[in-house]
């Protein structure tokens, strides 16, 4: 046997979300007697943390970074601002830098083990910019999960600068490989597509856990899961259903999942007279009862890269409607395993109450589903090959 490659992962962390599920997925499929594995969780996100099955040595992000929301309470916890004095000047630098919009990363502590490879597991926060600046490695990889790029200006000016540095950027489907070629022409020579890992097994046992509460027979149980923000889509699904609705529809569409717009769309919903119909059920660490017992799995999502969820409804062998976002092309043919249909409210009210008047089609998409390879980890020797050769 040879010797274990090391491996670092620089994550957000690992809150409920399809990135931190995908980040999951991957640790536990890696071979124990192939890598070892040191994760650095920037922030104190652990829901999904129990669902790791394999050794994982958790760095403590108290000795390298600042973080608004423990820092402080971890120097209570741990013996008090006396004892811990001298990090109360770089922790208000790190205050005062938030406020300036100035880099916050600079004044983080290095990390002192070198690794055979390195990690940034996502675009999003201060991953990208530590792994580059703080780890030492023989190969470094940006994971970009977003299907768009929004920065503007100094920001897309760092991203610019800091992207280049790393050996691999790991686009998730094709369309996000296109996307950084056109915003990163730089970047042709780094940038490879490799799909994410779905736990095929952990998704199927998740689904026999419970009957979700309120489901019945004597409504069509339509579901989606995601964050409730706007590249999501929940204003689409609100108003599809209220469509749906009008048509004299008896149907109750459940939302799994939580974010910034959860006020305004409990509003919005009650205001529109659907507050018995469009049920919010708020983040949950096991989705998947809700969706094996959807009638329909609907992902309504303005931009997506590939959407960890819809692979998930896929190994569940839903029938699917998704809007025509980047990567589902990847993961469904429109009319044979799936519907995608136009990002529009009426364009997936219309797919849906098709599906619902055609038991035969719904039928016919799940069986088709059932004939494909989902999941099971037939990915892992593609990432044998480049980030982790």
């Amino acid at each position: 046997m040879g010797q274990q490659k090391r491996l670092l992962f620089v994550c957000y962390g690992l809150g409920i979300g399809g990135i931190e599920r995908c980040l999951v997925n991957l640790l536990n499929i890696l071979p124990e007697d192939e890598f070892d594995v040191d994760l650095l969780v920037l922030n104190p996100e652990y829901a999904l943390k129990d669902q790791i099955r394999r050794k994982v040595n958790f760095l403590d992000a108290f000795s390298y970074i600042y973080n608004t929301e423990f820092t402080m309470r971890e120097i209570r916890r741990r013996g008090g601002l006396w004892k811990h004095r001298r990090m109360l000047l770089p922790y208000f630098d790190h205050r005062v830098r938030i406020k300036l919009g100035l880099p916050l990363w600079t004044t983080f502590r290095p990390l002192e083990k070198h690794y055979d490879v390195a990690v940034a597991y996502s675009q999003n926060g201060l991953a990208p910019y530590y792994v580059a600046d703080k780890v030492t490695a023989n190969r470094k990889v940006l994971w970009y999960h977003n299907g768009a790029y929004e920065k503007k200006g100094k920001d897309y000016a760092r991203d610019q600068q800091y992207y280049p540095r790393f050996d691999y950027v790991v686009a998730v489907s094709r369309y996000c490989a296109e996307m950084l070629r056109e915003k990163f022409p730089g970047l042709e020579g780094k940038i490879t597509v490799l799909r994410n890992i779905c736990d095929r097994e952990h998704v199927l046992r998740g689904s026999e856990a419970f009957i979700p509460e309120g489901f019945s027979a004597d409504a069509a149980q339509i579901v989606n899961v995601g964050r409730l923000a706007p590249e999501k889509g929940p204003e689409l699904a609100l108003e599809a259903c209220r469509l749906l609705r009008e048509e004299g529809r008896k149907i109750v569409w459940h939302w799994v999942g939580d974010g910034p717009m959860m006020k305004k769309i409990r509003a919005q919903a009650a205001q529109m007279g659907l507050g018995d119909c469009f049920r919010l059920e708020g983040d949950q660490v096991n989705p998947y009862p809700f969706m094996k017992y959807a009638k329909i799995y609907v992902q309504p999502s303005r931009y997506e890269a590939y959407s960890t969820t819809v692979t998930e409804a896929r190994v569940l062998a839903k029938p699917i409607v998704t809007t025509a976002v980047g990567g589902m092309e990847d993961q469904l043919t429109d009319g044979i395993t799936g519907r995608i249909v136009p990002i529009s409210a009426q364009a997936l009210a219309e797919a849906i109450g098709q599906l619902l008047d055609s038991e035969e089609t719904a039928r016919r998409y799940s069986d088709n589903l059932q004939q494909e390879v989902i999941g099971g980890g037939q990915e892992l020797e593609a990432y044998r090959k480049t980030v982790f050769a």
